[in-house]
């Protein structure tokens, strides 16, 4: 005899699935991709169905019933969960976990997957019929009951506007006139009018790339549209859109920041109307349960978010965007290291959609890609207003006085733009007054406790701040070696920039844009309402200003520290730093007025910094590709990582020697890959553990994967892991 097993997800990091008997006295079958309470251990646990498969009379052991269905309908179709499954074959992560990410957080924990919900209430049949007149001598039940009859249904909060209290209607209800009921209340309309609402006139660049993506339409092929700084890429893209609206379908659009979401959102919305909506980690979990039931329930047809958004289950996906398709955040760093920008390229395939990856300066592994034909190019290599490049000019900062970082040229040429009415971008990636503090009687310098890494020192709050594990201390009285209150504050940060500059420049506003200076919910939308006004002004800025914004009177960009990553110890630190440098001025000269870029070196004549100032990213690229190649690195081989962390040095490090000691691996896949380590990570010690790591290259994808299965079969040993923290990274983009 046989009956049936229910196999179930549940977000525990262990590889399998767990089998459960049906609800007891449940009638309705189960449905894959509903959600069930089921009892684990001696907890209550959220899983999601995953199987059917059928339980013989020879298998003796005892399973648990599931104790509750909590979705008669299933929340994720078969695309999201063909999309867990790879998901969690390609980054060797608990498929359990992964599916978790598919969910808001109020709806993972159990709550009712509908929109906010409104009580009403309305005439029984009973009621319907029921006279006046049997109501006289109760005259607040007889108004509710008329006006139940003139309206059909009302709020009960109309009710409350109407003087009918709580005693009225239950009254009612209590005879049978009246019952309650819920209405889920949705913020999104389906629009009719497909029309764009707003379009700019095209250069043919431009109406080539729309027409070649409006044709792959219901076709799984991926775009490299490669366009310089102010080519117009999101104005293709955006056109591109429309074809797939008017068939009825949807677009998932990512993108790298919170930051850019305000912008995108109402650049969308010009062409759009009300269709468009955003999800992000700045939603508040009401917002967030709204947009995921807006983008499944296919209420709205345009998705903008960053890289969580690749989970949003959708009800018809007609193609993906991935803007800025290069940039690092799309990457998670922690616990599950998914890249959004791949697994957007897998679900497309799933989903038989186009992909459109966006970018200035595409990362190799795209540029290789595209090279080999398996992308197709769309080049945009005219800017789309008309404008020219930007002008560079190096200052060699060798033998120079500076004036708190700034140099002498950079100061004046600032001082002239403003003078013309213009504003100026001052860049520099490192927030914070200054990155160090050191004694002067006895060299204490500001370390921090749980890092290999210098505590930064703030000055609005005085603090000091680890931006690495987010400790902080206050600041320092007297040193807590010697008792001297004699300090150095030791380098620059945006912080001592901006007191500068205010002081340097007091008739015009400085505003400093990052991270801790747009801390609160609308401030970097507020902040960017001020610089459209078009007012002379100094933008001063961390990266958060390098990507995708259009400012068109910023006239001068300066880069105060373009040496910054020039010697990383991260083989892909050229390729960050070019690309950093080639979006930051990118911001100069986006309109009609001509721009230029000063950047600030000790190395003028390093090679990079002659290549960004005379020639092109593009250029540059091919030259690091083809040292990538004679190097064997990504993206000429494939490489994961193997992290172990432990509050130890010595016990990180043996046990991956253990590891790879106690593992029986196949010749002929031991032969096809190159093991590298163990080695301590950059930063060995951060957030007070002591990490370790194991880097596995190989030209074959499948060997690389076939090694770390065998790997992990092993990690999850308790005998061999339970004095670390271990953790895998395929394709790892960061090797701090």
């Amino acid at each position: 005899m046989k009956s049936e097993l229910i196999e179930v997800l549940v977000p525990i990091p262990l590889m399998g699935k767990f089998s459960y008997l049906p609800p007891k006295n449940h009638i309705s079958p189960l449905e894959v991709g509903s959600r069930v309470l089921v009892p684990f251990g001696r907890r209550t646990l959220v899983g999601v169905v995953w199987s059917f498969t059928k339980k013989d009379s020879s298998d003796k052991r005892k399973y648990r019933h599931i104790k509750e269905l909590l979705d008669e309908t299933p929340l994720l179709n078969t695309h999201s969960m063909n999309l867990a499954e790879w998901s969690s074959r390609y980054y060797h992560y608990p498929l359990g976990e992964i599916i978790s990410y598919f969910f808001p957080p109020s709806i993972r924990k159990g709550k009712e997957a509908k929109f906010k919900e409104s009580k009403y209430i309305e005439l029984t049949s009973k009621g319907s019929f029921l006279s006046e007149e049997e109501l006289s001598r109760a005259p607040n039940q007889k108004k509710l009951v008329a006006l139940l009859k003139e309206k059909k249904e009302i709020t009960l909060q109309s009710a409350k506007a109407f003087g009918i209290g709580t005693s009225v209607i239950n009254g009612l209800i209590d005879k049978g006139y009246i019952k309650r009921f819920a209405r889920e209340l949705s913020p999104y309309k389906k629009f009719e009018n497909n029309k764009l609402l707003a379009t700019k006139k095209l250069n043919p660049e431009q109406i080539e790339a729309v027409n070649t993506i409006k044709k792959a339409q219901n076709k799984n092929i991926t775009f490299l549209l490669d366009g310089i700084t102010g080519s117009g890429k999101t104005e293709v893209y955006l056109q591109a859109i429309q074809e797939v609206v008017n068939q009825g379908k949807q677009a998932l659009i990512l993108i790298p920041e919170i930051g850019l979401a305000p912008q995108a959102e109402e650049r969308f919305k010009e062409y759009f109307g009300d269709r468009v909506m955003s999800f992000h980690s700045a939603k508040n979990d009401r917002e967030k349960v709204d947009a995921w039931l807006g983008a499944s329930r296919g209420l709205v047809d345009i998705i903008i978010g960053t890289r969580s958004s690749v989970f949003l289950p959708m009800k018809d996906l007609g193609i993906i965007v991935v803007d800025e398709e290069h940039d690092l955040s799309f990457k998670q760093m922690d616990k599950f290291r998914y890249s959004a920008r791949d697994m957007a390229l897998y679900r497309a395939k799933l989903e038989k959609v186009p992909v459109v990856l966006a970018s200035a300066t595409p990362s190799l592994e795209t540029l290789k890609n595209a090279q080999e034909d398996k992308y197709t190019v769309l080049k945009l290599s005219k800017r789309a207003t008309g404008a020219s490049l930007p002008t560079f000019q190096a200052v060699d900062l060798r033998g120079k006085e500076l004036y708190e970082g700034l140099s002498k040229e950079l100061l004046e040429a600032t001082r002239s733009e403003l003078l013309k009415g213009n504003q100026v971008l001052i860049f520099l990636n490192r927030r914070g007054y200054a990155p160090s503090m050191i004694c002067k009687v006895c060299g204490w310098v500001s370390n921090c406790e749980r890092c290999d890494a210098l505590m930064t020192v703030h000055k609005n709050p005085l603090k000091l701040h680890c931006h690495h594990c987010e400790a902080q201390k206050l600041y320092p009285n007297k040193c807590p070696s010697c008792n001297s209150n004699d300090f150095l504050t030791y380098g620059f940060g945006t912080e001592r920039i901006e007191e500068f500059l205010q002081n340097h420049f007091p008739d015009v506003t400085t505003l400093r844009i990052d991270s801790d200076s747009t801390r609160k919910k609308e401030t970097l939308n507020e902040y960017f309402h001020e610089v459209r006004k078009g007012k002379p002004m100094i933008l001063l800025g961390t990266q958060l200003l390098a990507k995708g914004h259009h400012f068109p009177d910023v006239t001068l960009v300066g880069i105060i520290d373009a040496d910054s990553g020039l010697f990383s110890a991260d083989f892909r630190g050229s390729e960050r730093v070019a690309q950093l440098m080639t979006q930051v001025s990118g911001r100069a000269g986006r309109d009609k007025k001509p721009g230029r870029v000063i950047l600030q070196s000790y190395c003028p004549d390093h090679p990079q910094i002659e290549e960004i100032i005379t020639g092109s990213y593009n250029g540059f690229a091919k030259k690091l590709l083809e040292e990538r190649k004679s190097s064997k690195i990504p993206p000429f081989t494939f490489q994961a990582k193997i992290f172990a962390e432990s509050p130890k040095s010595l016990v990180s490090r043996d046990f991956i020697l253990n590891l790879l000691n106690k593992t029986k691996i196949d010749e002929k896949i031991r032969a096809n890959v190159r093991i590298v380590g163990p080695l301590p990570s950059i930063m060995e010690k951060k957030s007070g553990v002591y990490r370790w790591e194991l880097s596995i290259f190989s030209k074959n994808r499948s060997n690389l994967h076939k090694y770390l299965d065998i790997m992990q079969s092993r990690l999850y040993d308790p005998k061999l892991s339970k004095q670390v923290r271990w953790s895998i990274d395929v394709d790892p983009l960061s090797s701090i």
